[in-house]
Formats: structure tokens, C-alpha cells, sequence
């Protein structure tokens, strides 16, 4: 894929004064990297000059966007964001595709030529909140990427902003709502007095108590648990589609009583462990980890503004059991470990979690996930963006959204469900997984 940088400039923050905001506890808890889409866009399609007036009139809304990132613990200071004219505004980079069609990349699957489509994304050296690139292609087609630090903004928040600034393209930039959403601590609001029905420490953030060690000093885990570190190349990326009427076969077999996520998590989660030989016997045990959007549980208690929030409200879920179980067991009963799993992080335990955050959280708190690329894992990471209306953005002039597609994905065990965009349509799973293991799941992923 030939792709031809043309210009790359920062659209800078509003000009406010500066003004520190502190993580929230919900933004210690999220992932410290940058999360990459990609949305393809069949022509006709706006010029770059309208999604460009559009995006610098949308941007005001979102001041964490354009923020500048203090993320190291000082002694005496909390981590956090400088809005107004402190931030480092949002990285853009238009680039076109002079050799081929959209067309030619169509259904969008992973590759290692999508690297090209989107900013370079270091873990730790990226000084922009978010970076954005708008490709052209020959045929007028567009992608757009999207590369946005998730501990400023989960899926909700980033589908907001999305949104209004689709919006903004189809009004041509004017009369764009500039009043800001609501976002940082402040907008959190904890119960009078504070307090914590669970215990978050060991959950979300490590135990003040040190872990158990071994002779030379490091953390000591179980035999079947004990880290084993890869190169990310050889972390493959792939795509499962599943027809509409392969949905229904599954669901048919858990006898129709759960969700389209819940069981379909739970058949990606019992074909990788699968993949992974865990199921052969043995003592290995297996946790599948969902994220959960805590807006519509915190809804009706003032915890988080109804009129919106922009930031993270994610907390994780966790369904846990012997692989050989999860193996030899129905799909009906993985399913039930993921609805249980999801439903004990209920509304109760959010409003725990933002009491947690007013009591703790100015303390050196160390989220208890690290995230970290290239380590093989027992687990998987499920996330569904089933529900997210990625699928319905509309930038106007006839253009039609035809994929959707994470970036590159270093982390073992990470899994993606999307509305599939297909004529047909179905679900879309994306997967990150060992290469090794990732031929095996092809193998099995549809039976």
C-alpha cells in the first residue's frame, strides 16, 4: 500500500488557561497506551477541508483531546491532564493512496500495511492525547484513524466525540454546541459520606501488602501462571466473521438464554483455550476479563452527569475456572460464568468505586493490570463494541461507513466483538493471539 504523507500539523487547544486536571480513579485504573481504529468510508466523502473546520470547531468540546499528559508521580502530585493553552494540542496528518481503491483493501482485515494508515504509536512517546490521519484514496474513498490514550477516554467517550464530529461535518462546521462536556473528578460524585462496600485494592489496584517473592526478588505465581514473554511480531492479528445465521446457531446451543455477547464471548473463549492446549487436563485455570461501561448502572444516582461524561466509566469484570472444565463443559455453561462475571460488577460496585476514588484517590495507587505486550497469557481480554454505534458514523455527501478495524494489538488474548458491516451482517471478532495459537483457533474458531 503506497501511502503519501502530505502534510502533518497540530490543531492546537483552545486558547483557555491552563488548568491541571487530575486523573480520575477510573483513568488510573484504564490502560496506559493509545488505542488505534480504523474507519473506512466509501466515496463521495467530505473534502479534508471540511472534516478539518469541522474537527477544530468540535475539539473545544473535548478539552482532555488537545490535553498535555503528566503521567509521572511526583512526590506530592497526582497524575494529569493540562488543558487550555498548556495542552499539545491534537496531532493530524493527511496522507493519500494515489495507487489503489478503497475498494482494494475491502473487507478491512488486519495487515501489516494498516501500520501506514495511522501515526506511529509509541507506548510511553507519544505526546498527543489523540493523532488522527485522513487517507485518500484513488477512488475518493477515505480512512480515517484514530489513535486516542485510553486513560483520557474509554469507547463511550471516543463514540461521543466521533459523533459530534460527524455532526459538525454534515452542519459544515456551524453553530457546533462549543459548551464542553462534562469530564475530571469534579463531574464524579461520590456519596455523603464516601464509602467502599468492596475491596478495590487486589481488584482494580495492587494491595498496599507486597506479593509473595521468590529467592531473586521477583513476584512468585503458580507453575501454570509463571510469565512467558515473546516479540510482538509474533503476536498475529486476525478477524473471525460470523454470519448472522451462525449467531443464531450458537445462541440456539446455550438454548437461547443469553445475549449475542455473552455467548459469543463465551465460544471465542472456550475455541482459544482450546488453541492454547489448556484443555487437555491439568490444573490451568482461565479467566476471560469483560469491560464493563458503568454509565447505565451509575444512571439515576447523580454519581456521573446525565447529560453526559467524557473519560473513562470502565471497570473490569472478571468469570474465572478450570480450563479442562470450560472445556468439556457446555457453551450454556461459559456463557452463564460470563453473565455472572458481568452482573457482579454492578451498579453497587461502581458507586463503591467512585466513593474509592474520593477516599484513595490522591494515594500512590498501581493499577493491579499491567497491559503488558508480548507476554503469553492463560486469560482473554473481551471487549464488545456491539453497542458503542461506531457502525452508524455518517460524515455526509453519500459516503458510507464499509469497516471498522482496531490497530495493530501486541497483547495476547485480547478480543474485539463488532457489528460486522457486511452485506448480511453478523458479528466481526477481532482477535490478538499468539501466532502458533492463532493457527490453531483458525482451525477451530467455526466449528
Amino acid at each position: 500500500m503506497g501511502v503519501q504523507v502530505q502534510r502533518t500539523f497540530v490543531v492546537p487547544p483552545a486558547a483557555a488557561p491552563s488548568e491541571e486536571v487530575p486523573l480520575t480513579v477510573f483513568d488510573l485504573a484504564a490502560p496506559t497506551y493509545h488505542v488505534t481504529v480504523l474507519f473506512a468510508f466509501s466515496p463521495p466523502n467530505p473534502t479534508n477541508q471540511a472534516l478539518l473546520d469541522a474537527l477544530s470547531a468540535t475539539l473545544p468540546r473535548f478539552p482532555l483531546l488537545t490535553a498535555t499528559m503528566r503521567l509521572d508521580r511526583r512526590v506530592g502530585t497526582r497524575p494529569c491532564f493540562v488543558t487550555g493553552k498548556g495542552g499539545a494540542g491534537a496531532l493530524v496528518v493527511e496522507a493519500e493512496v494515489p495507487s489503489s481503491a478503497l475498494s482494494d483493501h475491502l473487507p478491512l482485515a488486519p495487515s501489516p500495511g494498516h501500520g501506514l494508515l495511522h501515526p506511529a504509536v509509541r507506548r510511553g512517546a507519544a505526546p498527543h492525547v489523540l493523532m488522527l490521519q485522513i487517507n485518500r484514496f484513488a477512488c475518493g474513498g477515505i480512512v480515517i484513524a484514530s489513535s486516542s490514550h485510553h486513560q483520557v477516554a474509554d469507547g463511550h467517550s471516543m463514540t461521543m466525540f466521533f459523533h459530534a464530529w460527524a455532526d459538525a461535518v454534515r452542519g459544515d462546521g456551524l453553530h457546533v454546541d462549543c459548551a464542553p462536556v462534562p469530564y475530571g473528578p469534579a463531574a464524579l460524585v461520590p456519596r455523603r459520606p464516601p464509602r467502599c462496600e468492596f475491596e478495590h485494592r487486589g481488584a482494580e489496584f495492587l494491595p498496599l501488602s507486597p506479593a509473595p517473592t521468590n529467592d531473586d526478588g521477583r513476584e512468585s505465581k503458580p507453575p501454570a501462571e509463571v510469565d512467558h514473554h515473546v516479540d510482538t511480531s509474533e503476536i498475529t492479528n486476525m478477524l473471525l466473521h460470523y454470519t448472522s445465521e451462525f449467531v443464531a446457531e450458537l445462541k440456539c446451543a446455550a438454548h437461547n438464554r443469553y445475549t449475542t455477547f455473552e455467548t459469543v464471548s463465551a465460544h471465542v473463549w472456550r475455541k482459544i483455550t482450546a488453541a492454547r492446549g489448556l484443555a487437555d487436563g491439568g490444573d490451568a485455570h482461565t479467566s476471560t476479563r469483560i469491560a464493563v461501561n458503568g454509565r447505565g448502572r451509575l444512571a439515576g444516582t447523580g454519581a456521573v452527569p446525565a447529560a453526559g461524561f467524557f473519560g473513562n466509566v470502565v471497570l473490569t469484570a472478571i468469570s474465572r475456572t478450570r480450563a479442562a472444565a470450560l472445556a468439556t463443559g457446555t457453551l450454556a455453561d461459559a456463557a452463564a460464568l460470563v453473565r455472572a462475571g458481568v452482573r457482579a460488577v454492578d451498579g453497587g460496585y461502581f458507586q463503591s468505586f467512585v466513593d474509592f476514588g474520593a477516599l484513595h484517590g490522591d494515594e500512590d495507587l498501581e493499577p493491579a493490570c499491567a497491559d503488558e505486550a508480548g507476554v503469553l497469557s492463560l486469560d482473554v481480554e473481551a471487549d464488545s463494541w456491539l453497542h458503542l454505534d461506531l457502525h452508524r458514523l455518517d460524515f455526509g455527501c453519500g459516503g458510507r461507513l464499509v469497516g471498522i478495524l482496531p490497530g495493530k494489538v501486541p497483547q495476547d488474548g485480547v478480543v474485539v466483538l463488532m457489528p460486522s458491516l457486511r452485506k448480511g451482517g453478523g458479528i466481526d471478532v477481532f482477535v490478538a493471539l499468539w501466532e502458533k495459537h492463532a493457527r490453531e483457533l483458525s482451525a477451530i474458531a467455526y466449528a
